[in-house]
């Protein structure tokens, strides 16, 4: 063990019961970030940290603020009602969950009874609203707040909510909060907090962060970078595969089957597309017997409400069995789940930030792991050299299907299972436009290009027997093999394609009802019109019609005099150019 990663040999002195926690909770040495991190930070200094995921960055954050707490403290009547000390801000209420939970545990060993030391989950939900949090703080008095930026926002900004106390700022996922989507609420959360105070920042990717770092507040900050040749963790293994887009499911499937793995997460481009492969996972496992009955499959994704998705995480860490979990990038940032040892990227995130995020979930706190990410055989071959230019080395693997049925008989029992409810079909069309327009949003834009995109595997993947109808199809996809977006040789009677919920069906069939009796009275009043028109009508429209002919026709035989005669005169002039001596 090196003396310089040792609790023991830590150049700051740690509480004792923070020293008892780490050994319950098995941290066995410090990590370079948390060696680097904690004294700095612990001795008021402001610091901009940048370590690879899994290196242990929370604790690195969690340790200096409890140490902070006591010397300066605010674990004493020192610190009034309506006042707060550290403030923790994340980008997901999944991560502000996890952080929570690491405090609890820190927590469940500190010995003041009298005056202890309490911590408070802000985050949106439907079971709390902000006046539910504002009881709980001020019944309740804790010195940590951790909590999403909308929500910290809204609490920050009520009347007995007191923020001249607030002695430490942190922002975990630093690049996510200044980012855009959330500089705004940050801005603002910044404005409420006193000047004269603590700032940490951190991430795997800060320095995409560009200049929003200096609009935090920092004070002369440390830097602190855990220097490596690579920007993933050694443990972790990333590999990529060339595929066609129509058998990614299928691979998919055999990895499921044949790969040794406790955990895999496996990560979709949309809300939208978790929901309906889940769906027909579930029916390749239980009807079809194509997937490993031991398996056990979660979703989840950022449509789902707070406490759904925190119970599938739960039950998905908890899980001691083998067990898959589809989601998108709300699972990509911070979240520690045990045991996770495979990533697979059925397609690489539009940010391209997000790559190690997401692969950063497997091989963390320096166990094995590996990330495996889909790439469609063309144009995207060419993001492993991107890649490199970020010091992101990917190494080839091949991937061979077995124990599956072929390609086109795949593509046969996935097509059946839509065509059982116009409510997969509808499920499948909305996830290919999703996907489409999620694509063309690549911050990579020169290698992922709606242009070179293969829209016809991309329907088969999908399950879709027709291309569906979209302004991206008809302006890159020109094809006259398929008519009419037709996928299969015998097109399917869309009118006679039913839904299996019967409500739902008895109201598509009023709604055809109703439209074909739109569509008759059209035609006939348009007949109606056209039999009632008079004949001296159609007489003066056809005199009109030749009128304007005749009109345009004397207008083209004027045009054609002027250019005759511009002609002439230009002859004339040449003529006596050349007969000048």
């Amino acid at each position: 063990m090196s003396k310089t990663l040792s609790w023991d040999e830590c150049d700051y002195k740690i509480q004792p019961w923070i020293k008892t926690s780490i050994d319950v909770m098995g941290f066995d040495t410090m990590t370079p970030v948390q060696a680097s991190t904690i004294p700095m930070f612990a001795r008021n200094k402001d610091v901009v940290v940048e370590s690879v995921t899994g290196s242990g960055k929370t604790v690195a954050f969690v340790v200096p603020i409890l140490e902070k707490i006591i010397s300066e403290e605010a674990n004493t009547p020192n610190l009034k009602k309506g006042h707060f000390h550290s403030l923790i801000v994340t980008p997901t209420r999944e991560l502000s969950n996890q952080v929570q939970t690491l405090i609890q545990s820190f927590l469940e060993h500190y010995p003041g009874n009298e005056y202890p030391i309490r911590s408070q989950l802000l985050v949106g939900t439907n079971q709390s609203s902000v006046r539910d949090d504002l009881e709980n703080f001020l019944q309740n008095r804790p010195q940590i707040l951790v909590g999403t930026p909308g929500r910290v926002l809204d609490f920050l900004q009520m009347p007995t909510v007191q923020t001249k106390s607030c002695s430490v700022l942190v922002l975990d996922e630093a690049d996510r909060l200044l980012d855009l989507s959330f500089f705004g609420e940050i801005e603002k959360i910044l404005k409420t907090l006193p000047k004269q105070r603590r700032t940490g920042l951190f991430s795997a990717t800060i320095g995409s962060a560009g200049s929003q770092i200096f609009k935090t507040g920092l004070r002369n900050p440390v830097k602190i970078t855990v220097n490596s040749k690579t920007k993933a963790p050694a443990s972790l293994g990333l590999f990529y595969t060339v595929v066609e887009p129509e058998t990614k499911i299928l691979r998919l499937l055999s990895i499921m089957n044949n790969y040794k793995f406790k955990k895999c997460i496996v990560y979709f481009p949309t809300c939208i597309s978790v929901t309906y492969f889940y769906s027909f996972m579930q029916y390749l496992q239980k009807e079809q017997k194509l997937l490993d009955e031991e398996v056990d499959f979660f979703s989840l994704h950022g449509k789902l409400q707070t406490g759904s998705r925190q119970k599938t995480l739960d039950s998905f860490g908890k899980l001691l069995a083998k067990a898959v979990l589809l989601t998108t990038d709300v699972a990509a940032r911070g979240i520690d789940i045990p045991d996770v040892d495979l990533v697979i990227q059925l397609d690489p995130p539009s940010d391209t930030n997000m790559f190690l995020h997401r692969c950063g979930r497997a091989g963390r706190a320096n166990k094995e792991g590996r990330a495996i990410t889909f790439l469609n055989r063309g144009r995207e071959e060419d993001y492993v050299p991107f890649l490199e230019v970020k010091n992101i080395e990917l190494k080839e693997m091949s991937l061979k299907v077995t124990g599956l049925p072929s390609e086109k008989s795949f593509y046969e029992i996935f097509k059946s299972w839509v065509l059982q409810d116009r409510a997969r079909y509808d499920l499948a069309v909305r996830s290919y436009v999703a996907f489409v327009k999620n694509y063309m949003k690549h911050s990579a834009s020169s290698i992922f290009r709606l242009q070179s995109l293969d829209y016809i595997g991309l329907a088969k993947m999908y399950g879709l027997f027709r291309l569906p109808r979209m302004p991206e199809i008809n302006t890159y996809f020109q094809n006259d093999t398929f008519k009419d977006g037709w996928l299969v040789d015998q097109p399917i009677n869309m009118d006679k394609f039913a839904y299996m919920d019967k409500r739902r069906e008895e109201k598509r069939l009023d709604l055809l009802k109703n439209s074909n009796k739109i569509n008759e009275k059209r035609r006939e009043k348009v007949e109606t019109r056209q039999r009632n028109t008079p004949w001296s009508n159609k007489m003066q429209s056809k005199e009109d019609r030749s009128a304007r002919k005749a009109k345009l026709a004397m207008k083209r035989e004027e045009i054609e005099r002027q250019i005759a005669n511009e002609s002439d005169s230009d002859g004339d002039v040449q003529e006596d150019w050349k007969e000048t001596p």
